[in-house]
């Protein structure tokens, strides 16, 4: 009788930390399937300096998230999220990322997910790189625009066949943190890689991002855009 008395408090054990963790399991929804995805459309913020863009000492690079053609011309980069208030905000915009995310309750009740995992959803992602110093003075007026950008005198466009990233979003997630990999080609010929891992609690900020322009028949303005240079160096730009 103690026997199945206990076997009974077992099973009912197992059955409540099983009830417990599907409780307290996340939700995951994928996106564009499920949930419209982030609303916004790069990444690239002033709030938070650290999620700000993945950069170096020389170039920093900007992933779009939704085409770039369709970011309004005076809206803000630099406020990241165009929240659909007063209009379908950057979910007006098409969407070029896809994956899922992970929600402790879900939209409606948290203020965002605990993590994100992203990947291109076209073979062309439009991927830009500047020169830091300039983008730093730009962030510096507090205004980041599309048209601004563009009229950067570094800017070299790339698009990227291959990107992946998972972040943990701040504010939100218990360890805020980012990676992100992409691979690609820039305009004129050429490739690039681009890599970024920051974590704030381990005190990471590891970038790399690698220009290698064409260095035959390239296109002039990929080489005048290395910064501080004014033509392609041997090999590819450090």
């Amino acid at each position: 009788m103690q026997v199945v008395r206990l076997l009974g408090m077992s099973t009912l054990a197992v059955a409540t930390l099983s009830m417990s963790a599907l409780a307290q399991a996340p939700l995951k929804l994928d996106f564009p399937s499920v949930s419209p995805g982030i609303p916004a459309y790069a990444r690239l913020e002033l709030l938070i300096p650290d999620f700000d863009v993945p950069k170096n000492k020389e170039w920093a690079a900007i992933v779009f998230y939704r085409n770039p053609d369709c970011i309004p011309e005076d809206f803000n980069l630099g406020t990241f999220f165009d929240l659909p208030i007063n209009g379908p905000g950057a979910f007006g915009c098409e969407l070029l990322i896809e994956g899922h995310e992970l929600w402790a309750n879900g939209p409606g009740v948290d203020p965002g997910p605990l993590y994100v995992l992203s990947r291109n959803m076209t073979p062309n992602l439009p991927v830009w790189f500047v020169s830091w110093r300039e983008l730093q003075a730009l962030f510096d007026t507090g205004t980041v625009t599309i048209g601004a950008l563009e009229a950067l005198p570094s800017l070299v466009r790339g698009w990227a066949w291959s990107f992946e990233e998972q972040l943990h979003p701040n504010g939100i997630a218990p360890d805020p943190a980012i990676t992100m990999n992409a691979y690609g080609r820039l305009e004129g010929g050429g490739r690039f890689e681009l890599g970024w891992h920051f974590q704030a609690s381990a005190g990471l900020d590891i970038v790399e991002i690698k220009l290698s322009p064409k260095t035959k028949g390239a296109d002039p303005k990929a080489c005048n855009a290395v910064p501080g240079k004014s033509s392609c160096p041997p090999g590819r730009p450090k």
